[in-house]
């Protein structure tokens, strides 16, 4: 059961840009149509990361951010797969198994998307710059078999 779901959230989110960029490549090249549809491709993602990753005001709270993180993963269940392999004081990663997002593009025929799909959470972690700090050095959607999201506070010196 939870298998379908993933699967038909993952096509429900990720199809109707394929049958734009389907569209678009009636005009350009292939490449140029995802290149169009890239900026609300990331612009979407980055909206799914909000429902697990939460505002915070400033760096001191760090806490309340891990803490709200590790409280909302466990909702997420049906559609995730997410591990916490260090919980510290001033680091949260978390282990990701699956992506329905990236999954479901690559399964389409169009794992290009997927650098586009994993570059939502880059996106939110500029917009936190000041907050905290993230790191990634797998994702699912350029290829690697997980994400390693990496979440980190903010060095209490600066």
């Amino acid at each position: 059961m939870k298998k379908i779901l993933r699967g038909l959230t993952g096509f429900i989110v990720v199809w109707p840009f394929i049958l734009c960029i389907k569209f678009l490549s009636v005009f350009w090249t292939r490449e140029k149509a995802i290149a169009i549809m890239s900026p609300l491709i990331i612009k979407t993602a980055k909206r799914f990361v909000r429902i697990l990753v939460p505002n915070v005001n400033s760096a001191a709270d760090f806490d309340k951010f891990k803490n709200t993180i590790i409280s909302r993963a466990p909702r997420l269940k049906l559609f995730y797969d997410i591990t916490f392999p260090v919980k510290s004081d001033d680091l949260l990663k978390l282990h990701v198994a699956n992506c329905p997002f990236a999954e479901m593009a690559k399964r389409l025929g169009y794992a290009d998307l997927g650098h586009y799909i994993c570059y939502g959470d880059w996106e939110l972690a500029k917009d936190n710059i000041d907050k905290w700090d993230f790191e990634r050095k797998h994702q699912i959607g350029t290829g690697d078999n997980f994400c390693d999201h990496t979440y980190k506070r903010k060095d209490k010196r600066k």
